[in-house]
């Protein structure tokens, strides 16, 4: 994996974890003025797709790498000087096999409101078992292991994200699965027990009225009856607000956003019918795989299809609107605050035409010059902060 840093960084990248990290230097990405937002920087650049992103806090980035790049770190640290390594070990990063346990392909990151890197690995690289991890960063430690089982998970699950609750022992998962059966899924960390909930809701599974093509760039796939769809579309994206009383939550197929008391959540005895009772249609939005909210409750979303970041104002409107377009935007992802209250997120790919090669650490090459994708982490202002690591 490439580490990148742009111009704005104080310090270029000094040191190379493992022989399959290298640092390059910075490619342009068009002509002087072009792809260029004043609202939108570049921080960090990287040649393998990520699939998720949060903040350590000490500042450093904790990314996990796409399980189609089938990269040898499944997820790596990037500290402020950009030194990158496997984390939370090597080992355990690389799946070796005399690894107390294995990393496999981690989907969802958050920085708990108690300090700890959750991971959520849904074992479809290699199918093992679907689990949640919690790392405790400050004293380098495993916290909690829960590896998930029927029924909580189906055989066609394909958990994608998770947002800890900042005041209670309490899970939230997001399980696309095969579009019909997605569901919500609540880990109670006290009992170890956990429940899918709202499975085959119309909140979690794809609305077939959204086109697949406005959902995410080149992941269509084509059905034996020769219909375009999108794999793993139903519910995707996951939030809490700042006092984990509401869940926000939309299927990757879905121009609407979704909300429910996370106390109906956390009810065990109350009947499904019930539950899905106390869902709330929140607000219109062009689809989009990641959201979260700052402090004053406004909901920010990657739009996909409009290349944008935009804002549903925490207001009696709850309009969507468009706060900075890029063309560089493609299929926005990975929203998080950073501990410097700025809203950071990543773009899948960029390619870069005709890309000049640039040196390594090593003295070799890392990006060839006919053409590369590119994928970065951009920053911008918030309306308001959020909690760091959401």
């Amino acid at each position: 994996m490439s580490f990148v840093p742009t111009a704005r960084m104080r310090a270029r990248a000094a040191f190379i974890a493992a022989a399959f990290f290298s640092c390059a230097a910075v490619l342009p990405a068009g002509p002087e003025g072009a792809f260029k937002s004043d609202d939108i920087e570049v921080v960090l650049q990287f040649s393998l797709a990520p699939s998720g992103i949060t903040v350590a806090s000490d500042g450093s980035w904790i990314l996990s790498v796409s399980q189609t790049e089938k990269p040898r770190a499944r997820v790596v640290k990037v500290s402020k000087s950009g030194k990158v390594e496997p984390f939370p070990t090597e080992k355990i990063s690389d799946a070796a096999p005399d690894a107390p346990f294995q990393l496999d392909a981690v989907e969802g990151l958050q920085l708990g409101a108690d300090g700890l890197i959750w991971m959520l690995d849904n074992g479809r690289r290699s199918e093992f078992t679907p689990k949640l991890i919690a790392w405790n960063y400050e004293k380098n430690r495993l916290q909690h292991l829960h590896y998930f089982g029927q029924p909580a998970v189906l055989p066609g699950s394909y958990l994608v994200d998770l947002v800890a609750d900042p005041n209670l022992p309490f899970v939230y998962l997001s399980d696309p699965a095969n579009g019909a059966d997605a569901a919500l899924i609540v880990l109670d960390r006290t009992t170890g027990l956990s429940r899918r909930v709202l499975q085959g809701h119309a909140s979690v599974i794809p609305d077939p009225s959204v086109k697949p093509g406005a959902t995410r760039g080149g992941a269509e796939a084509r059905r034996i009856d020769g219909a375009l769809t999108v794999p793993h579309a139903g519910v995707d994206a996951i939030a809490l607000d700042r006092k984990g009383e509401w869940l926000y939550y939309a299927p990757l197929r879905s121009d609407k956003l979704y909300r429910i008391k996370t106390e109906h959540l956390r009810s065990a005895d109350l009947k499904p019918e019930k539950l899905a009772q106390e869902v709330q249609t929140y607000a219109t939005k062009p689809p989009a795989t990641s959201i979260t909210l700052d402090n004053k409750g406004n909901v920010y979303v990657g739009d996909i299809e409009g290349r944008a970041i935009g804002v549903i104002d925490n207001d009696a409107k709850r309009t969507y609107r468009v706060l900075a377009s890029d063309p560089r935007l493609i299929a926005p992802d990975g929203l998080c605050f950073g501990t410097d209250g700025k809203l950071y997120f990543f773009s899948r790919s960029q390619y870069v035409p005709n890309a000049a090669p640039g040196p390594s650490s090593a003295g070799t090459v890392s990006t060839g010059g006919t053409g590369s994708s590119l994928h970065s982490l951009y920053r911008m202002k918030a309306l308001a902060p959020g909690r760091a690591g959401d």
